[in-house]
């Protein structure tokens, strides 16, 4: 009996084990993919907060754009930039987002995976114990 013991114990110990590894490598990969993403954002807006000027600067040296004077092309072309910078900032949200949510489905998976791994551990332990049960009351009776 404690073959069957120390045979799925160390089974499920390793299983466990493993899964353990797989979970802090996702939460790492999750952490760094918060960085990233973060570190992203702040890019995407630094860039765009220091085109801005030139950009307003442009329109200016132009003549479309002062303090009175309310230019269609300027208002439209700085209304296009927003846009940019709004367009720019949520594909970097939808990508962070979509990058967690790959590794939340993976761990759940994992998770998943675990738990049959486990279960198919006791029955096949349950199944052994039988067997030998058998065996010895086959063997009892001579």
């Amino acid at each position: 009996m404690s073959d069957f013991n120390s045979l799925y114990a160390g089974a499920e110990a390793s299983a466990i084990r493993k899964r353990e590894t797989r979970k802090i490598a996702n939460q790492q990969a999750a952490a760094l993919g918060q960085q990233r993403g973060s570190r992203n954002l702040a890019e995407i807006q630094k860039r765009y907060s220091e085109g801005y000027q030139p950009k307003v600067a442009s329109y200016a040296s132009r003549g479309l754009m002062g303090p009175s004077v309310q230019s269609g092309i300027s208002l439209k072309g700085l209304s296009q930039y927003a846009a940019s910078l709004q367009g720019a900032l949520g594909q970097e949200t939808a990508r962070m987002q979509d990058e967690l949510t790959r590794i939340q489905n993976d761990e759940a998976a994992s998770q998943a995976d675990l738990e049959d791994y486990l279960a198919s551990l006791r029955l096949q332990k349950q199944r052994d114990i039988i067997g030998q049960a058998i065996d010895i009351k086959t063997l009892a009776s001579y």
